[in-house]
């Protein structure tokens, strides 16, 4: 019998096996028992390795602002920190750039119940100064409790920064200026905005509020950016008043004060998860005026963004009928005043809207309805003169005319609420306030989703039954179409905020009601 002397047969494969899975489960047990002792491991070989990297080669990481290309970081002096805290903020502010290394909002949390923070990229600090693609290293000191002062040398020119905290405003006033004498050859800044950006899915029938946007004003238009998490972007406006990053309900941005506007560079790399903004100061204005920016980072407040800047405001996107938003806003609040509870107050406004729109919606009942009546004539003269189109048109007319029937009467008034829909739909979509705001029971946040699904498919059901004691249209095919509209309201209402199907609900049970008594008025009448 000839011996088997192969190395890889069947024992041995078995022996590798069984020694993987003991190590890989010895690891899963001490990191579990000692998780502490784990991290402490971790650090140190992280320690050792930072340690045998030479000095040159820190000097040739990825770039701060393009991370395709090398970086320089001006290692002057050591690295400093110093920490800002008030009662909205908790701030490390570095002397790399004399940035902030880390913004946390200290009376907002995310999802997971953890602090908001905006957060940054490599070594993009938010508000960070650069000087020809590299990060300036300033000489970091606290002139006061709101107060940092920071200096750098470059080029034989001393450069001056200066933050200002402006507490309970979520705000720093910045300031650049060049001390001493003015070298001329010292080019433009650039100061550099970063946030990670929100992974979310959303399509037309499964849309969501939640993800992450650029909003820059540039020549004095608005450009807003939502970005694609699958896709890498880019694009440079030459004249920024303001750039900003973030959610729907939280931006990091700057505004300029400056006499001459900056230029902006947004952009967006799959591969890093960042979104990263860098606004470039010209030459001429640190030469002769100073650059002078304010600083945002915080929650996105109509009222305080509007006191802020008014240029604030308007990353708060309501869309195309802002002009009816903001008054539907101030009577949200005010509600809310009263009620003190914000599903209570959504449910007060949704009444107050139904109600100032009442007037439009018996003329459109009453409108459908005479058409409704005049639907089998209609089709006799179709019948009659079906060989003469124009005959139709003239027997149609008439028709209508005598009976005093008019075919976009019951279009014209939804239409004319549909403003207000969209108006109070961005609202309801993109108001702070909302933000983790309970009502009762189940719904603990307004601002997210139906987590069991009882008012969308509340919404639907009775969305089913409104259409079944409205007046239906004869045509049979249009008729089939309307029975699935109840379904996709329902997918759609999936993933939306639970305040604005809260909305719809309250509007459904009233346009319900609504119909119920014009047809029992219209009974009366008949009788």
């Amino acid at each position: 019998m000839e011996e088997n002397n192969n190395f890889m047969d069947k024992n041995t494969f078995l022996a590798i096996a069984l020694s993987i899975l003991f190590f890989v489960g010895w690891q899963y047990y001490v990191q579990k028992k000692y998780p502490q002792a784990n991290k402490q491991a971790q650090a140190q070989k992280a320690k050792e390795a930072s340690s045998q990297v030479p000095q040159a080669a820190l000097a040739s990481e990825s770039s701060v602002l393009n991370p395709e290309q090398a970086v320089s970081s001006l290692p002057q002096r050591d690295e400093v920190k110093l920490r800002y805290e008030n009662s909205e903020l908790n701030i490390e502010i570095t002397s790399r750039g004399m940035g902030f290394s880390q913004i946390e909002l200290k009376q907002f949390t995310n999802r997971a119940n953890e602090k908001i923070q905006f957060l940054m990229s490599d070594q993009k600090a938010n508000f960070a100064t650069f000087y020809k693609d590299k990060v300036v290293d300033f000489d970091l000191k606290r002139e006061s409790e709101h107060v940092f002062l920071g200096t750098a040398l470059i080029e034989n020119t001393t450069l001056e920064k200066r933050m200002e905290f402006k507490p309970q405003l979520y705000t720093v006033d910045i300031t650049l200026r060049v001390v001493g004498e003015k070298n001329g050859n010292l080019g433009p800044l650039t100061t550099v905005l970063s946030d990670q950006v929100l992974k979310v899915k959303s399509s037309f029938f499964m849309p969501s509020f939640e993800g992450t946007e650029f909003f820059v004003i540039d020549n004095g238009s608005e450009e807003r950016v939502r970005i694609d998490t699958e896709a890498k972007f880019s694009q440079n406006f030459t004249a920024a008043t303001l750039t900003s990053i973030g959610s729907q309900y939280f931006a990091v941005a700057l505004v300029e004060q400056s006499e001459l506007i900056p230029s902006a560079d947004v952009k967006f790399d799959p591969s890093s998860s960042f979104a990263v903004a860098q606004v470039t100061h010209p030459q001429q204005s640190l030469q002769s005026h100073g650059i002078k920016i304010t600083g945002f980072m915080g929650p996105k407040k109509y009222d305080l963004l509007r006191n802020l800047d008014p240029q604030f405001v308007q990353m708060i996107n309501y869309g195309m009928f802002s002009v009816l938003s903001k008054p539907l806003l101030s009577l949200l609040q005010w509600l809310y005043s009263i009620l003190n509870n914000w599903g209570l107050a959504i449910i007060a406004l949704t009444i107050f809207v139904r109600l100032l729109l009442l007037p439009i919606n018996i003329s459109s009942m009453k409108s459908m309805k005479k058409m409704q009546k005049i639907q089998p004539q209609l089709k006799a003269i179709k019948e009659k003169y079906k060989d003469d189109p124009m005959r139709v048109n003239q027997e149609t007319m008439a028709l209508m005319k005598r009976e005093k029937a008019n075919p976009i009467g019951g279009c014209l008034p939804m239409l004319l609420q549909l403003p207000v829909f969209f108006a109070l739909y961005s609202v309801l979509g993109q108001s702070v306030e909302l933000y983790k705001s309970p009502f009762i029971f189940w719904i603990t946040d307004l601002s997210y989703p139906d987590p069991f699904f009882v008012l969308p498919i509340a919404v639907g059901g009775l969305y089913f039954i409104q259409m079944n004691i409205t007046p239906q249209p004869m045509d049979p095919a249009q008729a089939k179409v309307m029975k699935f509209i109840p379904i996709i309201f329902s997918f759609f209402m999936i993933t939306v905020p639970s305040g604005l199907t809260l909305y719809f609900f309250v509007n459904t049970v009233f346009g319900i009601g609504q119909q119920l008594l014009f047809q029992r008025e219209k009974k009366k009448a008949t009788a």
